[in-house]
């Protein structure tokens, strides 16, 4: 099958890395992929072994980009849809990945090529959150966007039906096994010296940043034990402790190994519960004990479920963790039997099989 994805731009976000691991293995399996981006975009942050066709605002095509200043959001999905009008009908397969690529992707004329919208999140929520006059505005196009005519693929069961989007078929994202799995020793936390717990820093508030440094707070206050590493900063300006430490992976393999130095990571996400959430996956492919308000792969079996917006629950879970070596490495076991089922060889097979049915 020939294979595109229109893309707004390469960024760093996790479902970038999605989109370049899903190619990189159609590609071993056979399949020709390219990415159709602007020509105002970056060149990919997440390696890639598929071509690259960059199209400017007058739909002029070619492989080698131009670096131009970057213009208005109008702009990218006008070169989106102007490349599709003169491409598409060239491959078997158009793989619209977010709400914005969705519209072009539907109203461009491909001939007999497949549309298929693969569904990373429901976007709208995000979108409101910035409680802006454009954040609302982006909002209604996303919600919009899952009215298209489009073959819905979402990547968790819970989108199925959630909100005004509807679906039949999901693909989890999937992990690259060989980068993100676990030490070879493992630590006894009940009579450690320190115990290193970790997040995500996010600006975003439903990323829920704030309640991992406030439960930190109280667990220094009770045992002098617990240090914070936090991953790439963005904590409040107002917020500092003496034992936080800021670490900024460059790539994957440093970000495994950040993993891989904590006891503990917290992902207390407020939205969207039951979806795939990179940080939890990752941690749990790594070894490391894993509090959560409830994302893919995070059971009772297999992580520490806190409530949402609970600093309390999270202060306890740790606290169970860091007593309990046996209960710990009891789900650690299973967590780390579950993240097989997130092989990337697993997961592209699975969207090509989709592909495969619709086509």
């Amino acid at each position: 099958m020939k294979i595109i994805i229109p893309v707004l731009g390469f960024g760093r976000a996790g479902g970038y890395r999605v989109l370049s691991q899903f190619a990189n293995e159609w590609i071993k399996h056979g399949h020709d992929v390219d990415f159709l981006c602007p020509d105002s975009g970056d060149e990919p942050y997440f390696p890639t072994s598929a071509g690259i066709v960059w199209v400017d605002g007058a739909g002029n095509l070619t492989r080698v980009r131009a670096t131009i200043a970057k213009p208005s959001g109008w702009y990218h999905l006008k070169t989106l849809f102007l490349g599709l009008k003169e491409i598409g009908s060239q491959y078997d397969i158009i793989f619209a990945n977010h709400s914005l690529t969705a519209w072009p992707v539907a109203l461009a004329s491909c001939g007999h090529a497949k549309k298929v919208y693969y569904v990373q999140a429901y976007e709208p929520e995000y979108y409101t959150s910035a409680k802006t006059i454009k954040g609302y505005l982006l909002a209604t196009v996303s919600a919009l966007s899952y009215h298209l005519s489009l073959n819905r693929v979402v990547n968790a069961p819970i989108y199925f039906r959630y909100k005004n989007l509807r679906a039949a078929q999901f693909v989890p994202p999937g992990l690259d096994l060989e980068n993100f799995k676990p030490s070879e020793s493992i630590r006894n936390l009940e009579n450690a010296k320190t115990i290193i717990i970790g997040c995500i820093g996010r600006h975003e508030p439903e990323k829920g940043t704030i309640y991992v440094l406030r439960a930190f707070e109280e667990l220094y206050k009770k045992d002098k034990r617990f240090l914070l590493r936090v991953a790439y900063g963005n904590l409040p300006e107002d917020w500092k402790h003496e034992q936080c430490e800021v670490v900024v992976p460059k790539n994957d393999q440093e970000l495994a190994d950040y993993y891989r130095s904590l006891d503990i990571l917290v992902a207390p996400g407020t939205v969207q519960h039951g979806a795939p959430h990179y940080p939890v996956l990752e941690a749990g492919a790594c070894g490391v004990a894993v509090v959560t308000t409830g994302y893919m792969g995070a059971t009772p079996e297999t992580a520490w479920i806190v409530r949402n917006k609970d600093v309390e629950s999270i202060v306890n879970s740790i606290i169970d963790i860091a007593s309990d070596d046996k209960q710990r490495m009891k789900k650690r076991s299973i967590f780390l039997n579950e993240t097989l089922h997130f092989s990337w060889e697993y997961v592209s097979k699975k969207m090509l099989k989709i592909f495969q049915q619709n086509g």
